[in-house]
């Protein structure tokens, strides 16, 4: 990457006091890159190993990178012949606690799928754990061919430790010579498909036919192979490939398995535990007989708490745009189905009144049709893939799926209108929802996010019905109410409570790096000052993360480790790093898909290197300002009374609220209005004045002229 212009500008011809300026003002700015120590440095990480040896602390940022070179120089064998495969997983896709797996199918030369007779696994499967006796989800799974599924009843799951080896042992029937071996992953959810193998060693008879990487399930079931796991290829011959093709029954033998996936109730993933203990995991196939479970033949279904409604017709009746009078469209949409996944649409079974900006006239060949909901283009700023009709105030705008029978919805995933800044107030604010002709949505309607005019992170919401609707959506900036005849602190002015879907924090400076900057973690409090739960569809950066960088994959200094509640480190791989690129101004995003107020921001800034840490920063909510200030750096080396032990590193407070009772809890951590820095320089005769020189010695000395 280019970082430096090729030519430089010609220097202008200044006087000799701007020559000075300009000269100090280089020795204050740039005085880290002349220094003669380069630890630590911006580039430490493309540095050369040999010339001195490295310290400890050093040997860190190479560590934060997977080592690929094994991989690099591997090459897979054509048709390795043998019958006991080893997989070793080495890594998961982000899960820290446990691994898994869907399925595994072998194929051999001839084309035939491989019976694999016996399957075990070290360590064996999460019944090893106390907590655990009778878990359905054990090794023998992974063979029982039902892999295109979202129920963990039919997936393997074992304890996952950071830096082992996990195994898993199958025997085939015969010596063969294999031709491809499909990995499915393990694929209960979106979220719990990060419990999935990423990295991963398999060995044939101890000789070693694969090192890769094995991609993450999409949590769904929708979608081709290659949304579950990965395929790996031990030949190119293509009639080999054609007999496979033949017994490969991927795409068409799994309608068992999607017809009791209907059946498995959605589990919501924790978030964010703060604690290194395992958290606990059930497999949701098993249900209880006296679960609060409606029949069938019911309207409504409830599982733990997740409505479920049993239609064959949902209307979606747009009322109101984010501001255009004119018109009103979306991206895309998705009903989602009864475990989080998304029901197939089809074009035949969607009508809309209007139908889409064609009914007006010259717009006969407008690309804006009522397709492009559905045509698979999500993250997106070309109105070639949206949807447009025309808007009229106070008037219905219906949009009617109409299913081949009955299904099980639990809500809708919206992606609103995305052109430009400009044109996302053409995107749909409120829509009402009928299932089967009843009303399900509030009185008032659902509240639909405004479209961000980029495509910085994904922007789909979800709206979950519930049966309870008396929700008020239209939240909006709501006065706080003061407590009277309390005192607070004179430093600090706390404004109203900010409630928005998007919480934007736009990062311009950092303390001193020129290449990077960083955090460590956020949290985010509510109107009652608890903590609100983030999980990794919550938060989001642009640029993401250092690994956009060319040559830079597998850097774990991702947004999701902003909220994983390990804050107070110096261990890089817990925080977030990002490059600066010119032009670009680095950001953080905090994403809800209802209105969330917010009464307390807390922000650790970058500790590993405090010259990355962020200085200038301001906070937007739904694109308005309100705040900004600036983040003290990171007080490199600081310790405490016990020489081994480090002090707490000090985290930022910004405060939406006067509760007296918080301000004086955070009056040591609220970020205070500074007063900008001023150099002074100071100039006689032409001359810098570097020296403190006595009034009345001078007095004695040269006489003043007092014209001057």
């Amino acid at each position: 990457m280019e970082r430096i212009q090729k030519n430089r500008s010609k220097w202008r011809e200044a006087n000799l006091e701007e020559s000075w300026g300009s000269l100090s003002f280089f020795n204050r700015s740039q005085r880290g890159r002349i220094s003669m120590d380069m630890a630590d440095d911006a580039l430490d990480e493309y540095l050369p190993s040999s010339r001195k040896p490295l310290v400890k602390e050093e040997t860190i940022e190479e560590e934060y990178i997977i080592n690929d070179n094994n991989e690099d120089n591997f090459t897979i064998p054509e048709l390795p012949y043998g019958r006991q495969l080893t997989i070793d997983i080495k890594t998961t896709w982000g899960d820290h606690h446990y691994v898994g797996l869907t399925g595994v199918e072998v194929f051999s030369s001839m084309g035939e799928q491989v019976q694999i007779t016996k399957v075990t696994a070290d360590p064996l499967d999460i019944n090893i754990l106390p907590e655990y006796s009778k878990d359905p989800r054990v090794v023998n799974n992974i063979i029982d061919g039902c892999n295109r599924t979202r129920d963990d009843v039919h997936m393997w799951l074992t304890p996952f430790t950071a830096g082992s080896h996990h195994y898993v042992y199958l025997t085939l029937c015969k010596p063969c010579q294999i031709a491809m071996i499909r990995v499915w992953n393990y694929n209960k959810s979106r979220i719990h498909s990060y419990r999935g193998a990423r990295e991963v060693t398999i060995k044939l008879d101890k000789n070693i036919i694969f090192i890769g990487e094995i991609a993450r399930a999409c949590g769904g079931i929708e979608g081709g192979t290659e949304s579950f796991g990965d395929t790996i290829l031990f030949t190119t011959d293509e009639d080999i490939l054609e007999e496979v093709s033949k017994n490969d029954e991927a795409f068409e033998g799994e309608l068992l398995c999607e017809a009791e996936d209907e059946h498995v109730p959605y589990e919501r993933p924790s978030t964010a535990d703060e604690s290194e203990d395992r958290p606990l995991t059930r497999a949701v196939g098993v249900i209880p007989k006296d679960s609060q479970l409606r029949p069938e033949t019911s309207f409504v279904t409830t599982i733990n708490n997740v409505t479920a409604y049993k239609t064959k017709n949902l209307e979606l009746n747009f009322t109101d745009t984010w501001g255009d009078p004119h018109y009103l469209g979306l991206t895309a949409l998705e009903v989602v189905g009864r475990d989080g996944e998304s029901i197939p649409i089809k074009l035949s079974m969607l009508t809309a009144n209007p139908r889409d900006v064609r009914v007006l006239p010259g717009h006969d060949h407008d690309a804006r049709t009522l397709d492009k909901l559905i045509d698979g283009t999500t993250l997106t700023v070309a109105d070639e893939h949206m949807w447009l009709v025309p808007f009229v105030e106070n008037k219905n705008h219906l949009l009617t799926i109409t299913f081949p029978e009955k299904v099980l919805v639990t809500g809708l995933r919206i992606w609103n209108y995305n052109k430009s800044r400009e044109d996302t107030y053409r995107g749909a604010k409120i829509v009402h929802v009928k299932i089967d002709g009843r009303q399900i949505s509030p009185s008032t309607g659902y509240l639909i996010r405004k479209g961000p005019g980029s495509c910085h992170f994904d922007f789909a919401q979800e709206i979950i019905f519930k049966c309870n609707n008396n929700n008020n959506n239209e939240k909006g900036f709501s006065p706080v109410n003061h407590a009277g005849g309390v005192e607070t602190s004179h430093d600090y002015e706390a404004v109203q409570m900010p409630c928005g879907f998007i919480y934007q924090f736009q990062l311009f400076t950092a303390w001193s790096d020129q290449y990077y900057i960083g955090l460590n973690g956020l949290e985010l409090y509510d109107e009652n000052l608890k903590q609100i739960q983030l999980t990794e569809n919550n938060i989001s950066a642009h640029p993401v993360c250092v690994n956009v960088l060319d040559n830079m994959e597998n850097d774990v200094r991702t947004p999701d480790k902003l909220i994983n509640g390990i804050n107070d480190t110096n261990d890089g791989k817990n925080t977030w790093l990002a490059p600066i690129l010119p032009g670009l101004l680095n950001r953080v995003y905090v994403i809800f898909d209802q209105p969330t107020t917010v009464s307390m921001i807390k922000i650790w800034n970058y500790s590993k290197t405090p010259t990355r840490g962020v200085k200038d920063f301001a906070l937007l909510v739904d694109d308005l300002l309100v705040y900004n200030g600036t983040l003290e750096s990171v007080t490199p080396g600081a310790r405490g009374i016990i020489p081994t032990c480090s002090i707490p590193q000090k985290y930022h407070t910004v405060l939406f609220t006067q509760n007296p009772d918080l301000v004086r809890k955070e009056k040591h951590t609220i970020i205070n209005n500074q007063a900008g820095e001023q150099d002074v320089q100071l100039l006689n005769d032409k001359k810098i004045i570097t020296k403190y020189t006595d009034p009345k010695k001078a007095q004695s000395g040269k006489p003043v002229n007092q014209g001057l």
